[in-house]
């Protein structure tokens, strides 16, 4: 299978009915039309979502079109949602034989995104490797369940989609604006007065609020009172990522992590905290950093509703550490400054 830039376009409910711009069908082979004269082809097509891929190289045409998602539509709510994902596909018909038809984790990232997303906005998939290399300006995150899956994406500035400038600069622009949609009442125009170097929560800090955020997720909960839990529990996990166990597998880790938060993700707030925090800290030990800040930002999210002020202060700290450490200083001040 080769790899393929894939953006997923899905029409909200408010946007089928025939309006001035045209019905569905009408504005879907018009969006097919442009995502062809950008060298894209149509990969996926449903009653209300189409996607379109380009090869890996072509990431720019690619975010071209996924800014378009707003044109035409007379209001907000008639707007497109996209989703922007990079992966591999397969072909329905190797011999070409079904159009251009395909299938992959690629699609399902990206159309996963197209539905979380709100009318008007694009969300990037994590994995997109201009993203990861910081080439994307964007205005926060979200994360949702689709169908039982929790999702999670960047939101793309639609109106200044790629970085200009000091690369520094940008990232902390964007940064700021993310940090300032996860904190109720604040701006992402405000500029903290105070730019000192905050001091960085310690590992332990945090490992202290994963085992105490709520019970255990999976088998460590079934215990006997007064017995010990059967097999590692989250922190020891982290813990064990964090000190270089020799004999662990950080893959693994990752992976019965990722487990653990999807079988908590209807829970308690309190777990979902502790599950999506202990796998924030083992992204951010792993060099993972933007996909430990969306963990991150979903603990902060729970942490909320518990209104336990410790769990909302390790993860506000943690997401400073992550900020500061890729080279946010002031975004990281500014989370801690406003949450105080």
């Amino acid at each position: 299978m080769e790899r393929h830039i894939v953006v997923a376009f899905r029409m909200p409910p408010a946007g089928m009915p025939a309006g001035p711009e045209g019905g569905y069908l009408a504005r879907a082979r018009s969006m097919c039309s442009r995502g062809e004269a950008l060298g894209g082809r149509l990969v996926a097509w449903s009653a209300g979502l189409l996607a379109i891929a380009w090869d890996d190289d072509s990431i720019e045409e690619a975010v071209t079109l996924a800014t378009t998602v707003g044109e035409l539509a007379p209001s907000a709510e008639r707007a497109w949602s996209g989703g922007i994902s990079e992966g591999e596909l397969e072909p329905l018909a190797p011999d070409g034989q079904r159009m251009h038809l395909a299938w992959g984790e690629a699609l399902l990232a990206a159309t996963g995104l197209a539905r979380v997303a709100r009318a008007g906005e694009v969300l990037v998939d994590g994995e997109v490797r201009a993203l990861r290399a910081g080439q994307l300006a964007l205005i926060g995150a979200r994360s949702s369940t689709d169908a039982g899956r929790r999702v999670r994406g960047w939101r793309l500035d639609l109106g200044r989609p790629w970085k200009r400038g000091s690369a520094e600069g940008d990232w902390a622009d964007s940064a700021n604006r993310a940090i300032a949609e996860s904190i109720p009442g604040t701006s992402p125009d405000d500029r903290p007065s105070d730019t000192r170097f905050l001091e960085e929560v310690s590992t332990a800090q945090v490992l202290e609020i994963i085992e105490a955020a709520g019970p255990q997720s999976g088998a460590q909960s079934d215990t006997i009172e007064g017995s010990k839990p059967q097999g590692p529990t989250l922190a020891d996990r982290v813990r064990a990522l964090s000190a270089g166990d020799k004999g662990g597998d950080p893959v693994v880790t990752l992976t019965e992590l990722r487990r653990a938060r999807s079988q908590i993700a209807d829970g308690p707030a309190a777990s979902r905290c502790q599950t999506s925090l202990a796998l924030a800290m083992a992204l951010s030990i792993a060099g993972r950093p933007e996909e430990a800040l969306l963990d991150a930002l979903d603990a902060l999210a729970s942490a909320r509703e518990t209104k336990e002020p410790k769990a909302v202060g390790a993860c506000i700290a943690l997401l400073s550490r992550l900020y500061a450490s890729a080279g946010f200083p002031d975004a990281a001040s500014k989370l801690r400054l406003d949450a105080r």
